[in-house]
C-alpha cells in the first residue's frame, strides 16, 4: 500500500518538472517565432502603415489610378531607381561596391544624344555606342577590382568623377536638346504605351527585374555570388571563378546604368548636366533597406524591390502634403542609415 502510494507520489512529482519544461520551451518557441517574423517581415508592416498614413491624410489623390500611373511610377524618378537599385543587388551580395553607376548614366546618354545630334549618327549607332561605353567602363572597373585587387571603394569612386569629367568634354560641359520630330524611335522609348496608359521604361524596368530575380535565385551565377559575398576566400577554394563573376557584376551595374542613361535622354529629348547624380543615394537606400526584409541581413532582388517602392511611396506621399525637399531628403538619410543598421545587426546574429 505504502508502496504504490510512494509510486503515485514519484509520478506526479516527475511530471510536474517535464509539464513546466514543456511550457518554457513553447514559450521560447513562440518569442522565436514572433522574432523571426518581424526580422523577415517587420518592414512590410510598417511599409502598410505608412501607406494607410498617407491614404488617410490624401485619399482623393493618394495612390489612385491617375496618381499611381503618372507620379508614383514615373519613369523619370521610379524607372531609374528600381533599375539601379537592382543593379546594385549584384555587386553588393558579393561585398563590392560601385559608386560610378550615376556618372555612367550621364555619359552614356551624353554619348546617345551627341552622336545623334552633332555627328548625325543614325539611332542604332548612337545606342549601341551608349551601350559600348557602358560594357567598356564595366570591363575596366571590374578588371582592376577583380584581377588587380584594388578597392572597389576607390576605383569606383574614381570612376565617379573620373566619368563626369569626360561628359563635360564630350559635351563642351553644355546641355543637348534633340530637335522636334527628329529621331521619332529614340524618343519613343518613353512614351506610352497602350496597356494601363503607363510608359515603356516601366516595362522594360520591370523586365530587367524579373531577369535579375531570375539570375540571382535560380541560377549557378546567382549562388556563387552569393558565395562570394558570404566568404571569398571559401568560394575560391571550392573551385568558383571569384574574379570573372566579380567582373560580370561590374558589367551589369554599368550596362544597365546605361541603358537607363538612353530612357531618360529619350524622355527629356535631350541630355543635361549631372543627370544620374540624383539616384546614387536613393538606389543604395533601397538596397540596404531591402537587405532587412524576407532574408534579414541578406541583399536580394525582392527585398530590392521592396526598398525602392518604400522609397518612392515616402517621396511621392511627402510631396502630396507639400513638404520641401529638404525633409524629403532628410528621410531618405534617415531610411538609408536605418537599412544599414538593420542589415548589419541581422549579419551579425548569422
Amino acid at each position: 500500500m505504502s508502496d504504490d502510494t510512494s509510486t503515485g507520489t514519484d509520478g506526479a512529482g516527475s511530471g510536474a518538472p517535464v509539464s513546466e519544461a514543456t511550457r518554457t520551451i513553447d514559450n521560447r518557441s513562440s518569442r522565436i517565432n514572433v522574432r523571426d517574423f518581424f526580422a523577415r517581415y517587420g518592414l512590410l508592416v510598417v511599409f502598410a502603415i505608412v501607406v494607410v498614413i498617407f491614404k488617410a491624410l490624401d485619399p482623393e489623390v493618394f495612390l489612385t489610378q491617375n496618381h499611381v500611373q503618372n507620379v508614383l511610377f514615373l519613369p523619370s524618378s521610379f524607372v531609374p531607381l528600381l533599375v539601379l537599385a537592382t543593379a546594385l543587388t549584384f555587386v553588393l551580395s558579393m561585398g563590392d561596391f560601385d559608386l560610378s553607376f550615376g556618372s555612367m548614366v550621364g555619359l552614356s546618354g551624353a554619348t546617345a544624344v551627341a552622336l545623334m545630334v552633332n555627328f548625325e549618327q543614325p539611332v542604332w549607332i548612337a545606342m549601341l555606342a551608349a551601350l559600348g561605353v557602358g560594357a567598356a567602363v564595366g570591363l575596366f572597373n571590374g578588371f582592376l577590382i577583380s584581377y588587380v585587387g584594388a578597392s572597389s571603394f576607390v576605383i569606383t569612386l574614381a570612376g565617379l568623377v573620373g566619368l563626369k569629367g569626360i561628359e563635360q568634354l564630350w559635351t563642351s560641359n553644355r546641355s543637348i536638346t534633340i530637335p522636334v520630330g527628329a529621331q521619332p524611335f529614340y524618343v519613343d522609348l518613353a512614351r506610352n504605351v497602350e496597356f494601363w496608359d503607363l510608359r515603356r521604361p516601366v516595362f522594360i524596368a520591370f523586365g530587367i527585374v524579373a531577369a535579375a530575380w531570375i539570375i540571382m535565385d535560380r541560377t549557378e551565377v546567382g549562388r556563387y555570388m552569393y558565395a562570394i559575398g558570404g566568404n571569398t576566400e571559401a568560394a575560391r577554394l571550392a573551385g568558383i571563378p571569384v574574379a570573372r563573376i566579380r567582373l560580370l557584376g561590374f558589367v551589369i551595374v554599368a550596362l544597365l546604368a546605361s541603358l537607363i542613361g538612353i530612357l531618360l535622354t529619350a524622355g527629356i529629348s535631350g541630355i543635361r548636366l549631372n543627370l544620374g547624380d540624383a539616384f546614387l543615394l536613393d538606389a543604395y537606400a533601397a538596397v540596404f533597406l531591402g537587405a532587412a526584409v524576407f532574408r534579414p541581413g541578406q541583399f536580394s532582388i525582392p527585398g530590392t524591390i521592396v526598398g525602392a517602392l518604400f522609397l518612392r511611396v515616402i517621396e511621392v506621399g511627402l510631396l502630396s502634403l507639400q513638404i520641401s525637399n529638404a525633409w524629403i531628403n532628410i528621410a531618405k538619410g534617415v531610411i538609408l542609415i536605418f537599412g544599414v543598421l538593420v542589415s548589419q545587426i541581422m549579419l551579425r546574429r548569422k
